[in-house]
């Protein structure tokens, strides 16, 4: 028992918060999920453990492509098929066969060997490396060069029997512990994986609307504010790319306009303060300045003594507040959504970073 306790309080966290863990890589995973890559946050850190030295796991699922073992039904004929051969093959390993005559598109990563075209992981590796610079092939996956992720890319087996569906539901409710609130606020597995749900998220209708409807269906408080934290992630860097100068027409200027300010709008449930600040961003940069003025007055009114930062340690302040009931019952989302101060970044090519600012990037 004394070796379980010092566990949960100095490397892993209590059960509670492994439960946690677990259950926001499953929503992000969901959020960032496209129609043509399925994300899956994998390895220890996907099963909710952080262990000194871990590095975040992500498996990209090719949705284009299934492997297939026996005969089954196809369906869809935008999907292209792959047996699996593996005679005069080692254990454990197989060859994956193109059934289909799609091989003018699919010629970056397959190989042909006795007129039938392979697929080649090292062509398909080498495809995805978009950045030579920053990322490396390191083994089966593609990772950065300091080590901290490793991506695989990966196709769905498609069993003709029966298939396997995950649910989330029976989220049981927890007491919120000081160490979770603490581990968390240190996890810099956790703050890279948050902020790669911008980078990974390309808002398309069809993904939108899905994603909109398993944040209104949940039945659970607790899995809503998990969307809504996901999905204000996701709008932290997709409202910066849209223009507001356009010059092709003053609709068009004007949908642009509304889509940023209420997408903009969408990007204030992951902190306290970060989302404020690039409303009033937004609107500085929209020379709407009274608009600008009281939400950013409004925001620096949130900067008190108890609010909580990432990377540091709690404070006797922290303390006492979190042995509160009302923060005990918090979900973590629930909980940085009121007392988190949040980092605000922009983008490179911001349109809503304000001109002033933009001259000091420049310089």
């Amino acid at each position: 028992m004394a070796l379980y306790r010092y566990l949960c309080r100095n490397i892993v966290g209590t059960e509670n918060h492994v439960k946690t863990l677990r259950l926001l890589n499953t929503v992000r995973d969901n959020v960032v999920s496209t129609k043509c890559y399925a994300t899956i946050t994998s390895g220890s850190f996907g099963e909710g453990l952080e262990m000194r030295g871990s590095d975040l796991d992500v498996m990209l699922e090719e949705k284009s492509m299934v492997v297939y073992a026996d005969d089954i039904t196809r369906l869809n004929p935008d999907t292209k098929y792959l047996r699996m051969e593996t005679d005069d093959v080692k254990p454990g390993f197989t060859q994956l066969l193109l059934e289909t005559n799609v091989i003018t598109t699919l010629s970056e990563y397959f190989e042909e060997f006795n007129g039938k075209h392979y697929l080649s992981s090292t062509l398909f590796k080498h495809y995805l490396l978009d950045n030579q610079d920053t990322h490396i092939i390191h083994g089966l996956c593609i990772s950065d060069k300091d080590g901290l992720f490793d991506y695989a890319m990966s196709l769905h087996y498609q069993l003709s029997s029966f298939n396997v569906h995950i649910w989330m539901d029976n989220v049981e409710p927890h007491t919120l512990h000081t160490i979770d609130v603490a581990i968390a606020l240190n996890s810099k597995l956790l703050f890279f994986s948050n902020w790669t749900t911008d980078d990974a998220f390309k808002i398309e209708t069809y993904e939108y609307k899905r994603i909109i409807h398993q944040l209104v269906s949940c039945d659970q408080s607790s899995l809503k504010y998990l969307y809504a934290y996901y999905i204000s992630l996701a709008f932290a860097e997709y409202t910066q790319n849209i223009s507001l100068n356009c010059t092709r027409s003053n609709k068009h200027q004007y949908k642009q306009y509304t889509s940023c300010r209420c997408g903009m709008q969408q990007n204030i449930h992951h902190d306290a303060v970060s989302g404020w600040l690039m409303l009033a961003s937004f609107f500085y940069k929209s020379k709407q300045y009274s608009n600008s003025l009281r939400i950013i007055l409004y925001s620096i009114s949130k900067f008190t003594p108890e609010k909580l930062y990432r990377f540091i340690d709690l404070s006797d302040i922290h303390y006492q507040l979190l042995k509160l009931k009302s923060f005990r019952e918090k979900t973590i989302v629930r909980l940085w959504k009121i007392m988190l101060v949040d980092f605000m970044t922009f983008e490179k090519k911001s349109q809503v970073i304000p001109n002033e600012l933009q001259m000091e990037v420049e310089n």
